[in-house]
């Protein structure tokens, strides 16, 4: 029979541990009792491999459900964790505080021999809340098990759960650099992984209890985000970096100027070579001179106001030479032509696209500052427009940016994209004298990113991450399809008005129907339009779709320094947000009218309502 470990009580909660470590909570103000089981699946091996991307599927080959045997030693709690076959497999000690509305589970030491622990064992739910994407609400059993890190699978450092008209949240609070998300059918809890092989630093995760649904939970995490300095509002950017309020409400521009191409690389990646194609050459697409007729092309169309970025301007173009991007490519042009490009008045702002978390072998700083693996080997990224790229460590990362600005700041510059800095994974380095932790690797891209607001540009990245909020200004989050019932704005619901986020807006070769409901899912999220060009024959063929589609933009304008108060289905394919101007979107994604309180709202349309 399982003993009590440990008990607390305050006007909010009273919560139970057991020495199996189960948990009893009984949440006082919402009249509600939550569980936490007595297991929580395992790794048999260390859950990070050191690859560029975590593999977040996970084998019941490679996982046991672990179990506990736990014992009162002081004022913590000593658990040992055991094995498929009840083996003990290590231990390791929690302290368990009640803070006010919040119970604290803090890990403090766990023994080397395990390679990694995933605990507390997870709260039973119905459904399970997750900030992946745009955010997710899982109404049905995942099929596989997944392990999600931070910020690379989940934009925010929380998770939660979903039980009648009540709650949870969990926040990793310390050590979330070196966390993830263990889930499995309806369960999520947190998963903690060594830190350069070894157990350190601090390890807590802090759950709350709320009546209410995803909306609540997402507005719990803001105000957390609010203390912890997360949160920079969109206004109050502006003031800092005047350049900003052309993009606040406003669509954005990419165009993509030329790049190196590469045989091998159709090679090494099992394609056939076209032909012609037998060595490298540059591929040029739009010059200087070709880009800024681009720019008079999109005002004719519409586009009074925005963003413009421009992709593929550095030496070699896209991709091709990061770090060491100067001189521009000058088959695009003189330098005096790229900075007529960048001079733009007002309302359009200007921005040049930039790399400093890749660097290729071509590059002359190679191997510098490259992130190695417990191996020696240098750690392999992606393979994009360059080829092979390799991860650098972000100490070098902010090295060679300050050495760039040398000549990057005497051009016309007032924004940069910063390219997948806020979209990855954070990163150990094993390089000897040069080592670097995951909690380093985040502190570096922080660093980073302040160095371009102490320049005064607008900044922008790639994907999301909460750390990143109040040093960026746009983030380009990764393509997501709106899937009915499961898609929901947390991002929104958190930083809608501290942080702008372009959604791709063009598909040649989608019917108009899918275009259609691509655009009244960004109305729904608060995402703003992104164009990508890379040919005048490319912005013919999207003219009209352009030209038609700023009711998307009115829209953002109205609502965009607005806090995103709300967000419910009122039907199957029928969506709601409400914003804290007084303002209300409601959108019918499906393809039959929509009828509620004697208003109806046409299929693959929307409905603005006031003062609500």
């Amino acid at each position: 029979m399982e003993t009590q470990l440990w008990s607390a009580e305050n006007d909010s909660l009273s919560v139970v541990v057991y020495s199996d470590a189960s948990v009893v909570i009984v949440d006082k103000v919402n009249d509600a009792i939550w569980r936490m089981g007595a297991a929580a699946l395992q790794e048999e091996g260390p859950i990070n491999e050191g690859h560029v991307w975590l593999r977040t599927e996970r084998s019941i080959c490679e996982q046991y459900p672990g179990r506990f045997r736990g014992e009162c030693e002081g004022d913590l709690c000593r658990f040992t964790l055991l094995g498929r076959e009840g083996e003990p497999r290590g231990d390791f000690r929690c302290r368990f505080v009640l803070d006010g509305p919040w119970f604290d589970c803090q890990v403090v030491d766990i023994d080397e021999a395990l390679p990694s622990l995933v605990f507390p064992t997870p709260i039973e739910s119905e459904s399970l809340v997750v900030p992946q994407g745009v955010g997710r609400w899982i109404r049905k059993p995942l099929s596989q098990r997944h392990f999600w890190v931070f910020p690379a699978h989940l934009s925010m450092r929380w998770f939660g759960g979903l039980r009648g008209r009540h709650g949870w949240i969990g926040v990793v609070d310390q050590g979330y650099q070196d966390a993830g998300v263990m889930a499995a059918n309806m369960t999520a809890t947190t998963g903690w992984l060594k830190s350069m092989n070894c157990w350190q630093g601090q390890r807590s995760v802090r759950f709350r209890f709320v009546e209410g649904n995803y909306v609540e939970l997402a507005k719990v995490f803001r105000a957390y985000a609010k203390a912890k300095g997360l949160f920079r509002s969109l206004v109050e950017k502006a003031k800092a970096t005047p350049a900003l309020a052309n993009m606040i409400g406003s669509r954005a521009l990419f165009l993509w100027q030329c790049r190196t191409i590469h045989p091998e690389c159709r090679e090494d990646r099992m394609q056939p070579l076209l032909e012609g194609e037998q060595s490298p050459y540059l591929k040029v697409h739009q010059t200087h001179e070709a880009c800024i007729e681009m720019v008079e092309a999109v005002k004719d169309a519409g586009m009074t106001r925005g963003l413009v970025t421009l992709c593929g301007w550095i030496n070699g173009g896209y991709d091709e030479s990061h770090p060491d991007v100067w001189p521009p490519e000058p088959a695009l042009g003189s330098i005096d032509s790229l900075k007529k490009l960048l001079s733009q008045p007002d309302p359009l702002t200007v921005a040049l696209h930039d790399n400093y978390q890749d660097i290729y072998k071509q590059s002359p700083s190679w191997p510098q500052g490259v992130v190695q693996m417990p191996s020696g080997m240098p750690m392999p990224g992606g393979y994009w427009a360059g080829g092979q790229a390799y991860i650098l460590n972000s100490k070098n990362s902010l090295d060679y940016l300050r050495r760039n600005w040398e000549h990057i700041g005497k051009l016309p510059v007032r924004a940069v994209y910063c390219d997948t800095t806020t979209a990855v994974q954070f990163y150990e380095s094993y390089e000897p004298g040069n080592e670097q932790t995951r909690s380093q690797d985040e502190a570096g891209k922080i660093e980073l990113l302040k160095f371009y607001k102490e320049q005064a540009v607008v900044l922008g990245s790639e994907g999301a991450s909460d750390f990143s909020v109040p040093d960026t200004d746009f983030l380009l989050p990764f393509d997501q399809e709106h899937v009915t019932g499961e898609t929901i704005p947390l991002w929104g619901l958190v930083f809608h008005e501290a942080s702008i986020r372009y959604t791709v807006s063009n598909a040649t070769k989608s019917s108009p129907e899918a275009l259609r409901k691509l655009w009244l899912s960004q109305m729904v999220w608060g995402h703003q339009m992104r164009w990508y060009f890379a040919s005048k024959d490319e912005w013919e063929q999207s003219r009209t779709a352009f030209s038609e589609s700023f009711y998307v933009d009115d829209w953002l304008n109205r609502v965009a320094t607005s806090e995103m108060v709300s967000h419910r289905f009122l039907a199957d394919e029928v969506e709601e947000t409400v914003f804290d101007n007084g303002l209300t979107l409601r959108v019918n994604f499906s393809s039959q009218d929509y009828q509620q309180d004697g208003v109806c709202i046409p299929a693959l349309d929307y409905q603005i309502l006031e003062g609500r």
